[in-house]
Formats: C-alpha cells, structure tokens, sequence
C-alpha cells in the first residue's frame, strides 16, 4: 500500500498562529472538522474550518487571575467542542477544562511531581495526542524520573471527566529494564486507541514491538512491526542505573549525540475511516553528520488492524517537518 498525496492546505501564518505550535489537531463538531493550534506564547486557540483554511475563531486564555492559565509554554490542548477544550499544563501536572470566553470549569490534577512515589509525567504533543472516546481522556506519560525497574511504571493514563478517576492502561515493556536509552525522549511512548475494540496501542521510541492492551480484557499482546530503514536500535548503556553516574543538574553531551544519532519510533495513529495504523519512524543522521542537520528524515508504515505491515512511505525533512503529524478523516496530515 502506498500513501498518495491528495492536495495541499494552505493556513495563513500571521501574529495569532506562528509555527513554533507544538499542539494541532483535528475535530469533528456537529459533522464537520476543525483544525486548532494551541499557541502557548500568546495564551491563544486559533481554530480554522478543515476543509476550506476559513479561519473560524480565535480564543484568548488569561495568563494570571481566577482563570489564569499561567506559564503554559510546553502545553498541550484537546479540542472537544468550541466551548469545551481542555488544556494540560506539563509542568504543573494539571488538566484545565476551559469554555471559549477563557472561564475554567474543572481543573484535574493528574500527577503529583513532589509524590515520593515517582508518578509519571503526562506528555502529549501534536504526534502524541490526547486522545477522547466514551467520556474519557487518554493521554500517554513518560518518566519523571530515571527508574533502575520499569516493569510497573506507567506510560499512559485514562482520565473519566464524570468521576474524576485517574486510572493506569500501560507500562514501560522489558526492554527498558534491560538498559538505559539516554536521553528523555527515548522514553515519551505515544498512544492509538481503537474503538471498534477497544484496544489501547502503544507505540515506544527504541522498541520495534508495538504494545497492544485489551482495556476490557487486560489482555496485553505484543506485535513486531520495524522500519526498513534502520535495524537495532543501541542503548547509550547496557547498564540500567547508569544514570546514577550522572552529575545532577549537567548534561551529557555523549548521551545527547547517542540520542540524536540513533533512529527510533515517534507517533502511531489509529484511522478508523480505513480501520488501519501508522506508525512514524524517525530516520536519524549518523553522528558525522549532525552538524548539518538534527531533523530527521522519516517514514510512516502502514498496518492493518491485525498489526499486519502493508508499506511505509519515506519523507524526507527538508520539505516535511516530523513533529507536526496528525489525523484527520482525510488520512494523515504532515506540515510543510
């Protein structure tokens, strides 16, 4: 199966919608879609009909007060209706359930990051979204701490926005107990829910497999579906607790090449239109050549709803940017 490409949506860049966005995505209200940029510098939503770029509205957060949002630059938003959007606060922990005057309904504090416990860190993005179905928010987490075990630690959470009830669906697999991969962003998994089955896939950065749970079932199954264009994937350290070693508060600038030098995984994406998943695989340049770029060039493989590999379709990053994928019923979307 290959991708083909059906045409090009133009959005108009001005000071409401800048690029630098790190939350997109699309939504069906009341049978016709919507495209909506989150812009955390500005504190505003800006929200285009899908279909012809008619700039619909712009919404405008406050910054302090009773419905201050605050400092939201790593934020995230899932846009569920025009007067119902919920914005995740990355750093603070907290899920803000807004109207479009800016009024805060409900705040929902999913992780404690002083809990000695070592809760996981929510993190969604435009290739790792909240996702919504039945009443419930899914959003993917990643680690708040380095662990020396990670056979319970949690890579994504449900949130029931009736009973305010946070509840675990996934943890790390095997192989991150096996080795420590380096930098943060090897361990940020990304989610796919299916709702025909009611299965949650989860996608890890340095593991071919995709982990697929049975949410009614608990039933967990594993699926090999790697890229053509890169074969294992190295830890920076076969050791676990290596980052023991590491010196609080400094970096590693060995660590930092290994991980942009090493391909692996970002992004898995359920199209229930076509009842397939893609998966993006990201193709990084060898070390020699970071100096040019740190972009990579990457792929997305396509599946059928068996896990079974139908293609994958290269891009390359000098015309498309990797970190700005989502889905609409169209099929997938990448900026340019």
């Amino acid at each position: 199966m290959e991708l083909v490409s059906l045409n090009i949506l133009e959005y108009p860049l001005d000071s409401s919608l800048r690029f630098s966005t790190n939350s997109i995505g699309v939504t069906n209200i009341e049978g016709k879609e919507y495209l909506s940029f989150l812009d955390t510098e500005l504190e505003t939503l800006v929200i285009f009909e899908y279909q012809d770029s008619k700039k619909s509205r712009k919404i405008q957060f406050q910054y302090e007060g009773p419905n201050g949002v605050g400092n939201s630059t790593s934020s995230a938003h899932y846009l569920h209706s025009f007067d119902s959007i919920y914005i995740f606060h990355h750093w603070t922990g907290v899920l803000l359930h807004m109207t479009d005057s800016g009024k805060i309904i409900n705040r929902y504090k999913l992780t404690d990051y002083d809990d000695p416990a070592n809760l996981p860190m929510p993190f969604p993005t435009t290739t790792t979204p909240i996702l919504f179905s039945q009443g419930k928010l899914f959003i993917p987490c990643t680690i708040t701490k380095y662990q020396n075990d990670y056979h319970s630690y949690p890579s994504s959470l449900s949130l029931d926005l009736n009973t305010r009830k946070i509840k675990y669906l996934s943890t790390f697999p095997e192989i991150y107990s096996n080795a420590y991969w380096g930098s943060k962003f090897k361990y940020e998994p990304s989610i796919a829910y299916n709702s025909i089955t009611d299965e949650l896939v989860v996608s890890y950065p340095v593991d071919h497999f995709l982990q697929n749970i049975n949410l009614k079932t608990r039933k967990v199954s594993q699926h090999y579906v790697g890229s053509e264009y890169f074969d294992a994937i190295p830890p920076f350290k076969y050791d676990v607790s290596h980052y023991l070693t590491r010196t609080k508060g400094t970096g590693d600038q060995e660590e930092d090449d290994h991980g942009m030098s090493n391909s692996d995984y970002r992004g898995i994406y359920y199209d229930n239109s076509r009842n397939l998943y893609y998966r993006i695989a990201l193709i990084r340049s060898p070390l020699e050549k970071l100096s040019i770029t740190k972009v990579p060039d990457f792929s997305i493989i396509i599946l059928n709803a068996n896990f079974e590999k139908w293609g994958e379709h290269y891009f390359s990053s000098q015309v498309y940017d990797p970190s700005k994928v989502f889905l609409s019923s169209k099929g997938i979307n990448i900026f340019r």
